[in-house]
C-alpha cells in the first residue's frame, strides 16, 4: 500500500463534509482498519474529528507570530506573512514547510495605517 494517497472526511461545524488529503504515509502491509475504503489509488477514511477544531490547532502559532510582529520596537507600516497548513490525522493541523504541498495556502496582510 506505501505510495498511496489518504483522504480524510472531516465535517464542518455547519455540518457539512469536506474531502481532505492528509498529510500521514501509508504504511506497507499495514492492514485496512474498519470504516477505511480503498477507493481510486487511495485510502478514504470517515474522521469523527470536526474540521474547524482541527484547524484551530494552527491558531496558537498564528497568534503568537502575529504579537511577535506588533511588539518589534521598530514594527514596520506593513506585515504580509504567508504559511501553509497541512492536516494530519495523527496531529491535526500544522504549519508546513514554505515548499511543502500545504492543504491550505495562507496570506495574510496588515497594515498600520497611520
Amino acid at each position: 500500500m506505501s505510495g498511496m494517497q489518504r483522504v480524510a472526511i472531516y465535517t464542518t461545524a455547519d455540518g457539512d463534509e469536506v474531502a481532505v488529503q492528509v498529510a500521514d504515509q501509508v504504511i506497507a502491509d499495514d492492514p485496512v482498519a474498519p470504516g477505511v475504503t480503498l477507493r481510486g489509488g487511495g485510502l478514504m477514511e470517515r474522521t469523527r474529528q470536526n474540521l474547524d477544531e482541527v484547524l484551530a490547532h494552527a491558531r496558537p502559532a498564528v497568534v503568537s507570530l502575529i504579537r511577535q510582529l506588533r511588539d518589534t520596537e521598530d514594527a514596520p507600516d506593513e506585515v504580509e506573512v504567508e504559511f501553509g497548513i497541512q492536516l494530519s490525522l495523527e496531529v491535526g493541523a500544522f504549519i508546513a514547510t514554505g515548499d511543502s504541498s500545504a492543504n491550505f495556502r495562507v496570506k495574510m496582510r496588515w497594515d498600520r495605517g497611520d
